[in-house]
């Protein structure tokens, strides 16, 4: 959404403020800042109930000028939100969820219609690169886990476990390693390196050895 903004208007200061209203009217605590280090604008990391409220109530003919474009995105979303609906399903079968995912897909990807010098012109959704790891999944392997795993639902399982780990190897490559980098001739990799501090922990916990040291405390005799 944030970029179908920023081609139609330069000045964020008008659809932040905007986007800021629209979250406070959802009672939904969000903010917009720059980073100090690059100027690069980030904002709120949401979670899932916060996320799931945006997606069936948040307004978009309230912060977009074209009306076009807020049906477009408001009817991407909604096509969203029943595939989301049809995964909490316990009925749903792969041959439905399919069908469905391919067609929020083709929404996704709808192409510009008319001249783009003409007023029956009719700006396309998103490109074949915007099409992230996620949604490859959501459209060819949903399905699949639903008729696989459908007398548990996919309710019954998570990805919490692999986005942690998936966190813990990123501050491990910045806080732990030397990035590829250091001495020629004692170069290492990042991800030798991330390996060797894991079996070391792993050593620590089996062996029941303490991965660290306390600093020797000093006595003053007087």
């Amino acid at each position: 959404m944030l970029s179908d903004l920023q081609r139609e208007t330069r000045d964020e200061e008008i659809w932040k403020i905007k986007i800021l209203s629209e979250m406070q009217r959802l009672k939904i605590s969000f903010y917009f800042w720059r980073e100090k280090t690059n100027n690069n604008l980030s904002y709120t990391s949401l979670m899932g109930p916060d996320k799931l409220k945006i997606l069936k109530e948040f307004d978009l003919s309230a912060v977009f000028q074209s009306k076009t474009r807020a049906e477009q995105i408001r009817a991407l979303w909604n096509q969203f939100y029943k595939l989301y609906l049809l995964m909490q399903n316990k009925t749903t079968t792969k041959k439905i969820f399919c069908h469905e995912s391919q067609a929020w897909l083709d929404a996704f990807l709808a192409p510009s219609t008319g001249h783009p010098n003409k007023n029956n012109f009719v700006r396309g959704m998103y490109r074949t690169q915007d099409v992230t790891p996620y949604i490859h999944v959501l459209v060819n392997h949903v399905g699949e886990f639903l008729e696989i795993h459908q007398e548990f639902g996919l309710a019954a399982f998570s990805c919490s476990a692999v986005e942690k780990k998936n966190h813990m190897q990123v501050c491990l490559y910045f806080q732990n390693t030397l990035k590829d980098g250091g001495h020629e001739n004692s170069q290492k990799s990042a991800i030798l390196e991330m390996l060797e501090h894991e079996n070391q922990q792993l050593y620590f916990a089996l062996n029941e050895t303490p991965n660290f040291f306390e600093a020797p405390k000093k006595f003053r005799l007087e």
